[in-house]
């Protein structure tokens, strides 16, 4: 399974010229469409002490901008670590983009030791992420690295 989303979001990502904004939304796109029970998928990009919302696929969300700190997605910025969260409802800090989601996973997306975002991923399960995701996301984080930081230059104009 993970070989064949790799391979897939290597297909993806070989388009030449393409927008950065389309290439990641396919990324998004594929991971939601290949599990399941990823509820919400998306990508959010970190904005000096900010993190800030990029292409989804999920309930809409009002959390558009997060600060390092807050929540899952924060504390994966300020701790510079991934987060797996077996159960949400188990945390102080939780910010839930969807009153359904019981399980989180967090992994940035770096250039070197340069935190350029993150995957955000919610399930409605509890305990729905293992090792295994993470490992894919990290391979998917090396590959989307490029086109996050492209991403970026666009929101600046």
């Amino acid at each position: 399974m993970v070989s064949m989303v790799i391979k897939r979001a290597e297909k993806l990502l070989s388009a030449e010229n393409r927008d950065p904004n389309l290439m990641l939304k396919d990324v998004v796109e594929l991971l939601h469409t290949e599990k399941p029970n990823w509820d919400w998928v998306g990508i959010y990009v970190l904005d000096g002490e900010v993190l800030r919302l990029g292409p989804y696929i999920g309930h809409p969300t009002e959390h558009v901008a997060i600060r390092s700190g807050d929540g899952v997605c924060g504390t994966a910025v300020k701790e510079n670590s991934n987060q797996i969260i077996e159960d949400v409802s188990s945390l102080d800090n939780y910010i839930a983009c969807s009153v359904g989601t019981r399980s989180e996973i967090v992994v940035l997306i770096k250039e070197g030791e340069e935190i350029l975002g993150q995957f955000d991923i919610d399930s409605d399960e509890v305990g729905a992420f293992n090792k295994a995701d993470e490992e894919l996301l990290e391979q998917l984080s090396i590959m989307v690295s490029p086109w996050v930081k492209e991403y970026k230059k666009i929101m600046h104009g």
